[in-house]
């Protein structure tokens, strides 16, 4: 295959000397930093040498994990890639390690002290850094706790590591047959594509094909998921958070209360979801719809196969609204190496954007020529763009914003694009099948992460309440959300009990509800963006611009996205109807 369709890993490191060169360099940075230990409460000298000299040391350090990760996720069974990545792996420990009394020693000077520091120009980069310290105070504990946690934080990761080469490399899924008693070939990748096929039995052995596996292993599953769970119960209690979903929010710079505020007008607005389910239905012309067929599109006219070239084009074109530095950054990701393209044998599974400071983004595809797969590149580039902007203008640590914040960027890009393609489309049946996809993405992302996130917050709280949980308690807890979320339009075939388990974004713990608000956030954006409203594109380019510069929810608030107020997701839920009205005006 051809390397314009793979990473070029060279512009990270030349070669394997040249990593080794910055391997050692960068323990000569923690050697230096590990210096400043029991100085910093001396002066502002000491302090901002040391947050200089950390800065540092963070890009060294996501130079050296970005290069050995992405090399193991190219080819998962690949000897060398494993080892490289282990010894990342202790690399990334040591420099947490070196680096782990930073906090705790802040956190012992002054407030008062901190302030006047901060009235320093030269203090300003760190500013945040410092806010979070002084807010975050009672969660950091002594000198010595937090140099134990950080020795364990590898073994902290090995749940989440056993799942994923478990169900990566170890899981061998029955083969399926199509219409003419052909044999299909059955991978994580190519799930999502059968469960869009027009042909029922085909849906229906993808399903039975998948689950029956995670069936089969479920007690294993469960183990390492419960294990992770009770990993992020543990740290929020020593750490005296209320709860784990209280450490996770907080870790976000969000709240409990949008959590809650999110689940709750989800739920209040969940006969949107059974109407749209219950138009599925009579589109299909069954007496009910199946949890495996959702995801397949009744009104698809056409084949779905797209070339990588053309999606290329595709994306290009409907990002244009966001001006032309937005775009000719675009073009130089796709002819400068910076996707990894086509699904392979042992290539990491899903799809995600890595950005590398001092370097580029990355972003993994499975790209399978499925028109799905377009929404998927667009999604990937939001974060990438995000990176590029906020490692343009913001150091090191600042550059690293939270995920809360993330998912807006990549599904602004998604909304974006399915409006260019519904806008262009002048044939009503094939606009109807348009509309009935961005219907599907926002069901699959705000009403399917909330149902997620739900699971994970009743989950959690089981197990802080001092209950225990075994694979038929998840179970059972996953098949009663999913039957609350589909309604009575819905049959619920009973492997969708085991459909949690599937799941890798529950190894870090409160992920999903991001897409959730994330979403919620980035309908309100696009509709600004598309409505052409004066200067907004300028006003939202620059909230990627500061990246974790300030709180996510002061950043959303800056572009007139506040989560924590019913009327922002009542805007989000109006667009769903008001699609729902067009597509059955349409048909």
């Amino acid at each position: 295959m051809s390397n314009e369709f793979e990473w070029d890993l060279s512009v990270i490191f030349e070669n394997q000397e040249a990593f080794e060169n910055n391997v050692n360099e960068l323990y000569n940075m923690m050697e230096k930093i590990k210096s400043f230990q029991g100085n910093l409460n001396k002066g502002f000298e000491e302090l901002y040498n040391c947050l200089k000299e950390y800065e540092k040391a963070i890009i060294l350090d996501e130079k050296i994990y970005a290069y050995a990760m992405l090399n193991y996720h190219k080819d998962m069974s690949d000897t060398d890639g494993i080892k490289l990545y282990k010894r990342v792996e202790k690399i990334s420990t040591d420099f947490a390690e070196a680096v782990s009394f930073i906090s705790p020693e802040i956190s012992k000077i002054s407030d008062e002290k901190l302030e006047e520091y901060l009235k320093s120009d030269l203090m300003k980069e760190f500013e945040k850094t410092i806010r979070d310290i002084i807010k975050d105070k009672k969660h950091i504990l002594s000198e010595e706790v937090e140099r134990v946690i950080s020795k364990y934080s590898e073994v902290f990761g090995v749940s989440e590591n056993a799942y994923d080469i478990f169900t990566t490399t170890e899981f061998e899924f029955p083969n399926i047959k199509d219409e003419n008693d052909n044999e299909l070939k059955m991978t994580h990748g190519l799930f999502s594509k059968y469960l869009k096929s027009n042909n029922e039995n085909i849906r229906k052995q993808a399903f039975e094909s998948m689950y029956s596996l995670y069936k089969k292993h479920i007690n294993t599953i469960t183990e390492l998921y419960l294990s992770r769970v009770k990993k992020s119960i543990i740290s929020a209690e020593i750490r005296n958070y209320k709860s784990s979903l209280d450490m996770a929010t907080n870790a976000d710079d969000s709240s409990v209360e949008v959590y809650d505020c999110l689940l709750k007008e989800v739920n209040k607005n969940l006969n949107l979801n059974h109407e749209y389910l219950e138009l599925k239905r009579k589109l299909l012309g069954v007496p009910k719809v199946h949890t495996y067929d959702v995801y397949t599109n009744p009104l698809d006219l056409e084949d779905d196969y797209v070339e990588y070239n053309d999606a290329k084009k595709i994306v290009l074109n409907a990002l244009s609204i966001m001006g032309k530095e937005y775009t000719d950054k675009l073009k130089e990701a796709f002819d400068n190496n910076w996707l990894d393209v086509y699904e392979k044998d042992n290539k990491m599974t899903g799809a995600y954007s890595m950005g590398v400071y001092s370097v580029h983004p990355f972003v993994l595809l499975n790209y399978i020529n499925s028109s799905r797969d377009i929404s998927t590149i667009a999604h990937e580039l939001g974060h990438s763009m995000h990176s590029y902007y906020a490692s343009s203008k913001q150091n090191a640590i600042n550059a690293n914003y939270t995920i809360m914040v993330a998912e807006v960027a990549s599904t602004v890009n998604e909304i974006l694009l399915a409006n260019y393609l519904i806008n262009k489309e002048t044939d009503n049946r094939k606009k109807s099948s348009l509309i009935n996809e961005q219907l599907d993405m926002i069901r699959a992302t705000l009403y399917r992460q909330a149902m997620f996130a739900e699971f994970e917050k009743e989950v959690h709280s089981k197990l802080e309440e001092g209950n225990s949980l075994t694979s038929d308690n998840l179970n059972e807890i996953y098949y009663e959300l999913v039957k609350k979320y589909f309604g009575d339009s819905a049959h619920i075939d009973d492997l969708i009990k085991y459909e949690w388990a599937r799941i890798p974004h529950f190894y870090s713990c409160f992920y999903v509800y991001k897409y959730a608000t994330g979403i919620t956030s980035a309908i309100v954006i696009a509709s600004k963006i598309l409505s052409g409203e004066p200067g907004y594109v300028e006003k939202y380019i620059n909230m990627l611009s500061e990246g974790g510069a300030r709180g996510s929810l002061d950043l959303l608030k800056s572009v007139d996205v506040d989560l924590e107020k019913e009327e922002t997701y009542e805007i989000a839920f109006e667009y769903f109807r008001n699609n729902l009205k067009k597509l059955e005006e349409l048909i």
